[in-house]
């Protein structure tokens, strides 16, 4: 099972950590079954950039399983709102977004 390879300095909190080989290959095979990384992805880099972080949190909060990664990134897929997958909403969003609520 991957693991978090601890920082010799005690003060560092535990998200400090770094990752090891097994963890970045489980990650990036996770990432390559959604779609989010390879050539062949129509995922723009801001989206494959948020997963790969996303990932790296829920990896650094205990979730370890491919399985268990994919439903966690597929959770956070469904549960945002439309033009703001994984989260975040595009540039143009915000503008329209500012423009309805009266911005100038």
């Amino acid at each position: 099972m991957p693991q978090l390879k601890e920082d010799s300095k005690s003060s560092n909190p535990p998200a400090a950590a770094q990752i090891d080989n097994d963890g970045f290959k489980l990650i990036r095979d996770v990432l390559r079954t959604a779609g989010l990384r390879g050539v062949e992805t129509d995922a723009s880099s801001d989206m494959k950039r948020d997963a790969l972080i996303f990932l790296t949190s829920e990896f650094r909060s205990g979730v370890r399983t491919k399985a268990n990664l994919l439903d966690a990134l597929t959770r956070r897929s469904r549960s945002s709102t439309v033009g703001a997958r994984f989260g975040r909403f595009s540039k143009e969003d915000a503008l329209d977004r500012w423009r309805d609520e009266g911005g100038r």
